[in-house]
């Protein structure tokens, strides 16, 4: 397709930016001055008319004989299950490569995507889930090329992103802490150093392999527009 047609990359990159936000990356905090009402802040970072359920509120004794009063709740469950999926398959799109076909938003995107997150994402349970989600399936391609960089990042995304998220008390408290540990044992494991399986979108599958974490003697540095990296 992208042989095909050059532009489609552009296309399909636009429309992970319209279904889910963290693929630019940016995040949204809700305020009442930005947002009318709650809702149109839960709609701007990409809940669904699906994602509302509907819950009856506890009455007291008299009231039971008249109808139930009911409130609408947003299912975060359902969010957060569609935000990694496409948080997982942009990763993919990032970290393929094709023979003869160059791909227009591939490793050097996916770099500058990281790069971006580490500096400007506040940690959160959206975040720490998108970030994730990138990193299993884009970390292996990732590190492979920029080597100590990737590394480097990963570390700084540890001492930073990942202590400011174990310090968050939110309504799900227990599944932050989930999270936290997924992305700390990701880091701490080296997984990245594991191809992961279905990463491999217009290519047969292969074995998954590790990669050697021997440094070429004249290694190449990249920059990066952000405070931390060069």
């Amino acid at each position: 397709m992208m042989r095909q047609v050059p532009q489609f990359m552009d296309v399909l990159v636009a429309e992970f930016h319209r279904v889910c936000i963290y693929t630019v990356p940016k995040d949204l905090i809700y305020s009442k001055s930005a947002f009318e009402v709650e809702d149109d802040y839960f709609k701007a970072i990409g809940y669904r008319e699906e994602d509302i359920k509907i819950e009856e509120k506890k009455t007291t004794a008299a009231a039971a004989a008249q109808p139930l009063p009911t409130r609408k709740i947003w299912d975060t469950d359902s969010y957060l299950g569609r935000l990694e999926s496409c948080m997982k398959l942009y990763g993919a799109v990032v970290q393929t490569q094709v023979d003869g076909v160059q791909n227009m938003h591939g490793l050097e995107e996916g770099w500058a995507w990281l790069a971006r997150f580490g500096n400007a994402l506040s940690a959160n349970m959206n975040t720490a889930v998108a970030l994730a989600a990138f990193l299993h399936m884009a970390g292996y391609s990732l590190h492979r090329k920029y080597k100590s960089q990737f590394r480097k990042l990963l570390s700084v995304i540890n001492q930073n992103f990942l202590k400011e998220l174990k310090t968050l008390k939110e309504d799900g408290d227990l599944k932050v802490k989930i999270k936290v540990m997924e992305l700390q044992q990701y880091i701490e494991t080296k997984k990245y150093l594991v191809e992961p399986e279905g990463s491999r979108l217009f290519q047969d599958p292969l074995v998954s392999h590790s990669a050697t974490l021997e440094e070429e003697h004249h290694e190449q540095r990249y920059y990066s527009p952000n405070r931390y990296f060069y």
